[in-house]
């Protein structure tokens, strides 16, 4: 089980990757990062249908997305100089609780 919980994090960081590689690849116009945005979402994809034959569908869902999103805004802010402010970091702080919860929540 904690196997499958390892699978989709894993998953969700994959989600980062891919949202950053897309990112970089200014529109698919950079080969490179056009191609690590394919691997980083195939795996991701893949990790989760892993994941997910364990893992209550919604649960793994939506921690896979949270994680997805959660990372990709600390990425923004981090690596590429987004707006940072106290409502960003509170709503941050909100769907990690939510997936904490929903973790938590699972048998």
């Amino acid at each position: 089980m904690m196997t499958d919980w390892l699978l989709l994090f894993a998953g969700g960081l994959c989600e980062v990757g891919f949202v950053t590689m897309m990112k970089l690849s200014d529109g698919f116009r950079k080969l490179k990062f056009s191609l690590l945005t394919i691997i980083f979402m195939a795996v991701s994809f893949y990790t989760l249908s892993l994941a997910l034959k364990a893992i209550p569908i919604g649960v793994g869902y939506a921690v896979w997305s949270g994680i997805g999103a959660v990372g990709s805004v600390l990425v923004g802010i981090i690596f590429f100089k987004e707006a940072k402010d106290i409502k960003k970091i509170l709503f941050i702080a909100m769907i990690i609780i939510g997936i904490v919860g929903l973790k938590l929540s699972t048998h």
